[in-house]
């Protein structure tokens, strides 16, 4: 009697949509069925959209499910995205082997919401200063108010600054200005050069704002969630070393050579990462190719318009509203 061996391979998405659904109702206790429904969607869409998610670890991806579920934002790129990144481990055998891990970075919008959200502070938002602007800060009445003169509908000089505004309950209001050499250093330690080099200014806004965080009257929880250790703009080199920065500073004080830096390319996100849809204009003819391009089962990076930042927004709004439409 011959024994019969099954070889159908399981395909990675059944076997991510179960280890999912285990979690979901396991480990996400904090939500109503209603969110956990939402948080199960936006993970689905998430590898949809990278599928190198699913060949990631699985147990970073599931924990920055859970940090996701914990700080109530979804990772739906829009309050925040999901990035896998090369780390460094040891195997079994105690080999080091480098790692794809997940984790999230927070976006312009979840960042605007935990600050609002917070109940200290009214209004939360940020703006960039262009060449031939007018940039000031009024406080003349004790407080610290932008004075913007410009023209919204004609901006073409370079960018040389960006500001954060915050308004508090009682109408005081806070500036924090980060002049164009600031951006630049943040800038230059990313991994996300791509999505810089594509959407500036909204990598600029979002610089600014974290900085603007750290002073305003937010719990740790919400500090947690905006600076996200993990950011790599913020605190993260470009590469991934064999030693940690730490270990670096314990090794130069102790007059200890230090070993060559072993290296990985960094794996920068596609530049539709830094996409938000919440001004898209439906009807536009960039919103119906994006809803064609749901339809056909095109994944969100075939967005064509890299170099129009508005048909681009438009286009992800058509395509993330057949998607809604869709569910």
């Amino acid at each position: 009697m011959n024994n019969v061996v099954d070889t159908k391979a399981v395909h990675p998405l059944v076997s991510f949509k179960r280890d999912l659904e285990m979690m979901v109702t396991r480990e996400l206790d904090m939500l109503d069925d209603k969110a956990k429904q939402r948080m199960r969607s936006a993970a689905i869409v998430a590898v949809t959209k990278d599928p190198e998610l699913l060949l990631a670890d699985r147990q970073s991806f599931m924990m920055a499910i859970r940090m996701c579920a914990g700080h109530g934002v979804l990772p739906d790129g829009n309050e925040a995205v999901l990035q896998v990144y090369n780390t460094k481990a040891k195997n079994a055998n105690g080999q080091e082997i480098w790692v794809k891990k997940v984790t999230y970075l927070p976006m312009i919008r979840g960042i605007v919401n935990r600050v609002q959200r917070s109940g200290k502070v009214k209004l939360f938002y940020a703006e960039v200063v262009h060449q031939g602007e007018a940039f000031s800060i009024d406080i003349a009445r004790g407080d610290r108010r932008p004075v913007h003169d410009h023209d919204p509908m004609s901006r073409t000089g370079e960018v040389i600054g960006s500001y954060s505004v915050a308004i508090y309950l009682d109408g005081t209001v806070d500036t924090e200005p980060m002049p164009r050499a600031e951006i630049d250093k943040v800038r230059a330690v990313a991994k996300t050069k791509n999505v810089w080099d594509g959407w500036f200014s909204e990598k600029a806004k979002v610089a600014v704002m974290k900085r603007h965080a750290k002073r305003l009257p937010l719990s740790a929880e919400d500090m947690d969630f905006i600076l996200n250790r993990d950011e790599t703009d913020f605190d993260q080199p470009e590469q991934m070393r064999d030693i940690s920065p730490l270990q670096r500073k314990i090794a130069v004080a102790r007059g200890q050579e230090l070993p060559e830096a072993e290296v990985v390319p960094a794996e920068a996100p596609h530049w539709t990462a830094a996409l938000e849809w919440d001004d898209a204009f439906p009807g536009s003819t960039a919103w119906e190719k994006g809803v064609a391009a749901h339809q056909e089962g095109q994944p969100f990076e075939s967005n064509p318009y890299d170099a129009d930042q508005d048909a681009a927004t438009d286009w992800a709004g058509g395509w993330h509203g057949a998607g809604r439409a869709a569910e």
